[in-house]
């Protein structure tokens, strides 16, 4: 999985994505940029070494699709659905082989799979870093791909609308909220935004982490839905005072999640070093980052 995973990640390297995708592509930028400065020094030197090549390869997994990855259900987990009960959702088991016999594949690619998603790519991470011990030819270059591409999905896991079954405000009337929120807020007003990210944590339970953090998005959807329908209450189109106002009454929400975001990946990333033996990322000579063509559109999911 690691060799095949890295084979397509570097295959699909330079494909640009439309800024339909998971937060934005400016908001993953962002958010990994800030980890790397939130990292300790004893690894600190080699993600900023890799710090371009970390801030293009966040965005792989919403590329993977271009590429005929079966890789939606990565990005989020339906909560709402009447499989998985009421809220905190203990009908839907944490543990995967138990959540697999109990309702099968079929509904839970349907209904998302974002936490073990992450817990297979922190392992992913933690060999990689592994590796180092060995001298492996592949150590840094494979620990800079699934440093970023587990940093994604837990950046995914942060964004309210990715922990719901009305994901895009299609039970609700209000088609479109998903990239409003992710993505244009963002975009329109990075300037005003005060970020100030919680202190690191080591994430050690990847899995649990995830849910743990999806359960705290869904708690915000009714918060980002309700400000969407006020700032266009008695509009026909979303203009510039509709996002004014959306903006202000969400401000709260976005600022929040992206700095627990931030502190997350930077988490994420140490978690994976201390399980991995705390072992000397040896710094390598960075490769050139190529850039071709944008990738055909995908859904408004991402």
């Amino acid at each position: 999985m690691r060799k095949t995973t890295l084979t397509v990640a570097l295959a699909v390297a330079s494909m640009w994505p439309s800024s339909s995708y998971a937060w934005g592509v400016s908001a993953h930028r962002y958010i990994m940029r800030r980890a790397i400065e939130l990292l300790p020094p004893s690894i600190k030197p080699f993600f900023e070494a890799n710090r371009d090549e970390l801030v293009v390869r966040v965005l792989d997994p919403d590329l993977w699709r271009s590429v005929g990855w079966d890789e939606d259900a990565n990005h989020f987990v339906d909560f709402g659905v009447k499989e998985y009960g009421d809220y905190p959702f203990k009908e839907l088991p944490r543990e995967y082989d138990t959540a697999l016999e109990k309702f099968g594949m079929a509904t839970l690619k349907r209904n998302g799979l974002l936490p073990w998603r992450e817990a297979e790519e922190f392992g992913n991470l933690r060999r990689a870093m592994q590796s180092f011990g060995r001298d492996a030819a592949f150590a840094g270059i494979e620990t800079v791909l699934f440093a970023a591409v587990a940093a994604h999905y837990i950046q995914d896991a942060h964004q309210p609308l990715h922990a719901t079954n009305n994901y895009d405000g299609q039970l609700t009337g209000q088609h479109g909220v998903h990239a409003r929120f992710e993505s244009a807020l963002f975009d329109r007003y990075e300037s005003r935004l005060t970020i100030t990210p919680p202190p690191v944590k080591a994430i050690v339970a990847p899995r649990d982490t995830a849910f743990e953090v999806l359960l705290a998005s869904y708690r915000l959807v009714d918060t980002v839905l309700a400000a969407d329908k006020a700032a266009v209450a008695g509009k026909e189109e979303y203009d510039d005072e509709y996002f004014d106002k959306f903006f202000a009454a969400v401000k709260p929400v976005l600022e929040r999640r992206l700095g627990e975001s931030i502190s997350a990946t930077a988490g994420l990333i140490v978690g994976a070093w201390e399980r991995a033996g705390r072992p000397q990322l040896k710094l390598q000579s960075p490769r050139p980052i190529q850039r071709v063509r944008k990738p055909a559109a995908v859904g408004a999911r991402w």
